[in-house]
């Protein structure tokens, strides 16, 4: 065992020693998550179902859309009916598309989001968009995000489902 003479200076060395530890964990905790973060997350780490509508368009020169939420089928392609399975990557041609969606699953507030929707946009070059189910004021539907522009949920554009009786694009 070893006995300090001096008491004063065993406690600077054992405090000394505390505050080295704790300055050392937190250096490699730093370390761990900012390597965490400033991995770039990537949607093909997310899917294995991607799709390339053309495969002879550069891929900066396509429009990626992630269709991510669970509960999400789409159904149509500019009118053209779609298999693209389950949170499909889809790589698209730029400009207008029509989509039809359907959507079956509870949001996040345990509504029911239940329903058919269709939607056209005008989507640009190298844009990365998420389509997702939600509400807007109560009413279930479809939520287009931007993924270069928009921040927060009140920027998405929502596409709400039908009432009954009426048809999806009226």
């Amino acid at each position: 065992m070893v006995t300090c003479r001096d008491k004063a200076f065993c406690i600077q060395s054992r405090l000394l020693r505390n505050i080295l530890t704790v300055l050392a964990a937190g250096v490699v905790l730093a370390l761990l998550f900012t390597s965490c973060f400033s991995y770039p997350v990537k949607a093909e780490n997310f899917t294995q179902n991607i799709v390339y509508w053309d495969e002879n368009l550069p891929r900066e020169e396509s429009v990626e859309l992630a269709f991510f939420a669970p509960g999400l089928t789409v159904t149509s392609y500019n009118g053209i009916p779609v298999e693209w399975g389950k949170k499909p990557l889809v790589f698209l041609p730029p400009g207008p598309a029509a989509f039809t969606v359907d959507l079956a699953r509870f949001d996040t507030t345990g509504v029911l989001l239940n329903g058919s929707s269709a939607f056209v946009w005008n989507f640009k070059a190298g844009d990365r968009y998420s389509i997702q189910g939600g509400t807007r004021n109560g009413k279930p539907g479809i939520l287009l995000w931007n993924l270069e522009v928009k921040t927060k949920t009140e920027d998405m554009d929502f596409f709400p489902f039908p009432e009954p009786g009426k048809t999806v694009l009226e």
